[in-house]
């Protein structure tokens, strides 16, 4: 096969007319010699008007399809698509529906054709992480190298203040004596996470192939101040170059709203660090979710009707997060026999379109799967209700029930949090009890005793203690965890 025009211009295959023009476009804006004299910005923008020129030609197109081979891009991930109410009822008031979209992926699971991992570990020498905190991040560092394959890529980032390059992008086989350095790591400084971030993601950037899973994960103690914003700049940056920042959050100190919203940007997540054994736990996990990997940056590209507001989204599979609104929304990574599934929550308005059905949210989900050399696929998902005058009462699916369920007791947490910020300290210990009683009633006695406590607390000094805020912010969200279809799974 000779040049690949499609990934010229990052397209599928069925790419409309509309997204050619509009991806030749975009990359002519970058890579013109008036905007970009670099020598190999010149090349490419050659590249990209020979891709034009065959692409936007129905003739030429269609000629230079039949000399590609086929490729299965998306064709091996199902969409799946389940609703609260099968209807809309048409009412006065706005109402809330419910919808669990599941990516499944049915592609045999081969070993052998498993893409290079690249991952970046971004650690918090501050002060804050002297003594036993230090030691353990160091231990547990050790483990992961010795886990990785030896072509896999590895790289460590240290910072307080400032970011220092412990080990450059290296293959495993070729570590050497990394221990010896990482056990050599003092703590010093300030926490300031922009620093190690920048330098850590530029490493994954300058240092990738285009196949490879990208991963940085920061473990931090403490809060970074008056660098949030750029922060979250650069976990866009992250994610539009298919890198996914996770984050974990030691002690209780951490500001996890902060690293919540940082992390579900590029379609990451933030977990609660308690123990050395909790850091050891989702290391081991991290490792095995990122060798069974499919597609990388599910990206949700939709609209909706006018009245529909998209309220919430939570990622329920294959790991738990709270995703940012708004189109594009990064879903996260496709799983070898898993679903990736998310569930919604949807403000609908019937009457405010006179149509017989409401659009909720029309798009395609953006894929890159990095065995098939990266190639771009996309999933077209139609998510629509029609309206009916009759109220009839009806059972959601039980995979809905369950979400919206435990979904609830999540978000009665953020309520109570909310209310104890605005000082309402009646209300949130009201729903705090009420939390409790339901988590008793649930069969989880440690939560509900946790929650409890935390209340008696709350009504004596007005506002959360750190560890129980985030104790009950991440045990409830545990609930969530439901189990997704096992296929082909390795």
């Amino acid at each position: 096969m000779g040049i690949d025009y499609y990934g010229l211009l990052n397209l599928p295959r069925d790419a409309t007319a509309d997204e050619i023009r509009a991806a030749y476009f975009d990359a002519a804006k970058r890579l013109h010699p008036d905007a970009n004299p670099d020598q190999e910005a010149k090349e490419q923008f050659l590249a990209i008007q020979q891709a034009y020129e065959v692409l936007e030609d129905e003739q030429k197109r269609a000629e230079y399809d039949r000399t590609l081979p086929e490729v299965n891009t998306a064709k091996d991930v199902l969409v799946k698509v389940k609703y609260s109410r099968s209807v809309i009822p048409m009412l006065d008031e706005p109402q809330l529906m419910y919808v669990l979209v599941e990516l499944v992926c049915s592609a045999h699971f081969d070993p052998t054709k498993l893409p290079p991992i690249e991952v970046c570990l971004v650690l918090d020498r501050s002060t804050s992480m002297n003594g036993p905190r230090l030691d353990f991040i160091k231990s547990n560092a050790i483990n992961l190298l010795k886990q990785l394959r030896a072509d896999d890529i590895v790289s460590i980032v240290t910072f307080s203040d400032r970011a220092e390059v412990m080990i450059p992008p290296t293959k495993v086989s070729n570590l050497g004596r990394s221990e010896g350095r990482i056990n050599a790591l003092q703590a010093y400084g300030a926490t300031e996470i922009f620093q190690g971030l920048e330098s850590g993601l530029s490493l994954l950037r300058n240092d990738s192939m285009s196949t490879s899973i990208r991963q940085c994960i920061l473990l931090t103690d403490g809060h970074t101040y008056g660098d949030e914003q750029s922060c979250f700049e650069l976990a866009r940056q992250a994610s539009e170059a298919g890198i996914t920042l996770n984050a974990l959050g030691i002690g209780h100190e951490w500001n996890d709203t902060f690293l919540d919203q940082l992390t579900s940007i590029s379609g990451g997540n933030a977990m609660y660090v308690s123990s050395p054994k909790d850091l050891a736990h989702y290391l081991e996990e991290k490792l095995g979710s990122l060798n069974r990997i499919y597609a990388r940056n599910a990206m949700f590209e939709f609209e909706s009707d006018p009245g529909v507001e998209l309220k919430y989204a939570f990622r329920i599979t294959p790991e738990l997060a709270p995703l940012q609104l708004g189109s594009p929304i990064n879903l996260g990574n496709i799983h070898y026999g898993r679903s990736l599934s998310v569930l919604f929550e949807f403000m609908v308005n019937p009457n405010s379109s006179q149509k017989d059905e409401v659009r909720i949210a029309r798009g395609r989900v953006r894929i890159e799967i990095p065995s098939q050399n990266g190639a771009p696929g996309r999933l077209f998902v139609d998510i629509k209700r029609s309206i009916s005058s009759s109220l009839e009462r009806e059972t959601p699916p039980a995979a809905i029930v369950e979400a919206m369920a435990k979904l609830s007791l999540y978000r009665l947490q953020e309520k109570a949090r909310k209310e104890v910020e605005n000082g309402d300290i009646n209300h949130a210990t009201q729903h705090l009890q009420y939390l409790a009683t339901h988590l008793l009633a649930e069969g989880d006695r440690e939560l509900a005793h946790t929650v409890l406590v935390e209340t008696e607390h709350i009504q004596q000094s007005h506002q959360f203690s750190q560890e129980g805020d985030k104790r009950i912010k991440y045990g409830t969200r545990a609930l969530l965890l439901l189990p997704g279809p096992e296929q082909n799974q390795p």
